[in-house]
């Protein structure tokens, strides 16, 4: 007698096996498809270099320093290469220019120099000519003076909170060691229909070195409130890159703190020596350029899982960046 398989204990059965075989065949199909798909579809498509220009100033400056190299793509071992025979060539929209480059004007491991530059305002447009290359052009115009006075005006508030001095020997010499602390206040201009943007950074004393101990000769800004969107710190730029977020007068009340370390053996030339920040307004583009360098730098300071980011460039060719800004001093000083 036949003894009967209910369909419960059939299906119990099936389950087993059923399962394996379900996966061994993703498995295989999974093998064939990164095979076919991801392994072989990946191609690195072939670069043409190009000239890739870097020119950032201010309008009045003592040297004006002129970069140019080659792009280079993924799969160039060799990398992007120097072009010391470049010539470079700053017109003005009233027809004055500017032209130089090539081996007499190359200055080893700075770039392509002119002194004594003084751009006035208006449309500055840049072009860059080498051999074998397409020549590279952009075009920039001037930011707004920024000034205590003027047109495009910054007002300032400062506070002298704290002041300490500390004595030591060196050796045979008598040092002293002096911190001053300041709470800033700053209102920048914010123009209707257009953004702003800004850099606010410590200018060391003459005396800083590299190699010296922190508290030395240093000064140093932070923002009062750490989360405040309208300021990021900028490697590249070297100091709070600002800019407006939202209509007029967003850029008013942004609160600093500004810490001075001096170290010196004449107590009354450290007390007399004012710590010193510069305030400078980017163009646009610059200030483009300095935010998506940072983030190539930081990732993590971006959105998570973006799209690989290539740096923002105004050239023609696609690659560096042509960019002009202005700037003031300001001194902190303890009266």
């Amino acid at each position: 007698m036949k003894q009967k398989t209910s369909p419960s204990i059939a299906l119990y059965l099936a389950v087993p096996l059923a399962v394996p075989l379900a996966c061994f065949v993703l498995l295989l199909s999974g093998c064939e498809r990164l095979g076919n798909g991801v392994v072989r579809e990946i191609e690195f498509p072939a670069h043409t270099p190009q000239l890739a220009v870097t020119l950032i100033s201010r309008p009045t400056t003592d040297t004006l320093v002129a970069r140019a190299r080659t792009s280079a793509g993924i799969l160039d071992t060799t990398g992007s290469k120097r072009l010391k025979n470049a010539l470079f060539t700053l017109s003005h929209e009233n027809g004055t220019s500017l032209t130089w480059g090539g081996q007499s004007d190359w200055v080893g491991g700075v770039g392509h120099v002119i002194t004594s530059v003084n751009l006035e305002p208006g449309l500055w447009t840049l072009q860059c000519e080498e051999e074998n290359f397409e020549t590279a052009t952009a075009v920039q115009l001037t930011p707004p003076q920024i000034d205590s006075l003027g047109e495009y005006p910054y007002a300032i508030a400062t506070t002298l909170n704290n002041v300490e001095i500390d004595e030591y020997n060196e050796g045979e010499e008598f040092k002293y060691v002096v911190y001053r602390n300041w709470t800033m206040e700053l209102d920048l201009p914010d123009r209707p229909g257009d953004r702003d943007f800004f850099v606010l950074k410590a200018q060391q004393t003459d005396e800083w070195d590299e190699e010296e101990e922190f508290w030395e000769n240093n000064t140093q800004i932070s923002p009062e409130i750490e989360d405040d969107t309208r300021m990021t710190y900028n490697r590249l730029a070297g100091g709070w890159m600002i800019e407006d977020i939202s209509d007029a007068n967003s850029l008013n009340a942004l609160g600093f703190e500004v810490d001075q370390y001096l170290s010196g053996s004449n107590l009354d030339s450290l007390l007399a020596r004012p710590a010193k920040l510069e305030l400078a307004a980017l163009s646009n583009e610059l200030a483009e350029y300095y935010r998506t360098l940072e983030l190539i730098n930081n990732p993590s300071g971006g959105p998570l899982f973006t799209e690989p980011l290539l740096a923002f460039s105004n050239m023609s060719t696609g690659f560096g960046c042509f960019g002009l800004y202005t700037s003031c001093e300001l001194e902190l000083t303890a009266e």
